[in-house]
């Protein structure tokens, strides 16, 4: 018995092929679609985020006239894999040697960091605000989600030591995903004049951070979509959103860190502030809780406290932080 000449079981072994195939090109479909939401300069996800900060700009306290008064310098800075990076610099009021590091979050924009940028400047602080890849002006198709930031920002550290002098004394604060980058960092060989980091709301896990939000649109279990994003993402975004894990630099830190989280985060949840503090060496952690804050919030909701804990600390001086 044949078909065209063909047999049965070549017919067999053809469909099997086909529909081999086919599922083959179904797969690569439902990955560049994911990376295309997820990932990529002007995904979904990332308007979707940024449409919901931007209509709730009071309640972030995020005020662009904030910067009317203030003259920022632009600077260039290559990364590692040759991408144009583009922070902003506002210098302190006075001549000093302190310079303060602030990398915003996912699809945010440096002009949203102005109630951070202010802390710092108040204390007196040279400020840098970053733009990393794949938003604002710097270069990059794809979002690092903290994992490729965290090469960035070695770049961007050697700059502020080159513009501000080798006696520069360094703060880093990140956050959200900028936090999840400071985290990343951590680990990293960092120059002797970073003396403080500060991680306000991270994730430690991009892949657990991408499951947890695609549950949350969907209301399905999401660990196919997930993977499928974490093998699709190697390939167009050349890194593993399952080996961007913070957890695995944190213990090799050297300088101290201050974990902030909002106990009522819904975006980014709070267990996440547990996984980091455990991966963390003891003699160099400290976290503090806003019992009351959601995503983000930590400093809208207690300004003063959260100014009072994040001076305390810069200070090495931890008896209010838990």
């Amino acid at each position: 018995m044949s078909f065209l000449g063909l047999s049965v079981i070549e017919i067999i072994c053809l469909s099997v092929v086909a529909a081999l195939l086919f599922l083959f090109l179904l797969l690569l479909s439902i990955g560049e679609i994911l990376v295309t939401i997820s990932l990529k300069r002007g995904s979904f996800i990332g308007k979707r985020v940024a449409k919901e900060t931007k209509n709730s700009y009071p309640n972030y306290k995020i005020d662009l006239k904030w910067w009317k008064d203030y003259k920022l310098e632009e600077i260039c800075v290559t990364s590692y894999d040759g991408k144009k990076l583009y922070p902003m610099i506002l210098k302190a009021k006075e001549k000093t040697n302190k310079v303060a590091i602030i990398i915003h979050g996912y699809y945010a924009k440096y002009l949203e960091m102005n109630k951070y940028a202010e802390l710092f400047y108040k204390l007196g602080y040279n400020v840098v605000l970053t733009q990393n890849r794949a938003h604002g002006k710097s270069e990059g198709r794809f979002i690092g989600m903290g994992w490729l930031d965290r090469l960035d920002m070695l770049e961007v550290i050697d700059s502020c030591i080159s513009k501000f002098g080798q006696d520069c004394e360094i703060d880093i604060f990140g956050l959200s995903m900028g936090a999840a980058t400071v985290c990343m960092l951590s680990g990293e060989k960092l120059p002797k004049n970073v003396k403080h980091l500060i991680s306000d709301c991270a994730y430690a896990s991009v892949y657990e951070q991408f499951k947890y939000v695609y549950e949350s649109y969907t209301n399905l279990p999401a660990g196919g979509l997930t993977n499928l994003l974490d093998i699709y993402g190697k390939i167009r975004c050349g890194y593993s959103i399952k080996n961007a894990d913070a957890r695995t630099k944190l213990p090799n830190c050297k300088v101290p860190i201050l974990f902030i989280h909002g106990k009522k985060d819904q975006f980014v949840p709070y267990s996440n502030l547990e996984k980091l503090y455990n991966a963390t060496p003891p003699n160099l952690r400290h976290y503090f809780v806003f019992e009351n804050a959601g995503h983000a919030e930590c400093l809208p909701y207690n300004e003063e406290k959260y100014t009072q804990i994040v001076k305390d600390f810069l200070k090495d001086d931890y008896k209010e932080l838990k």
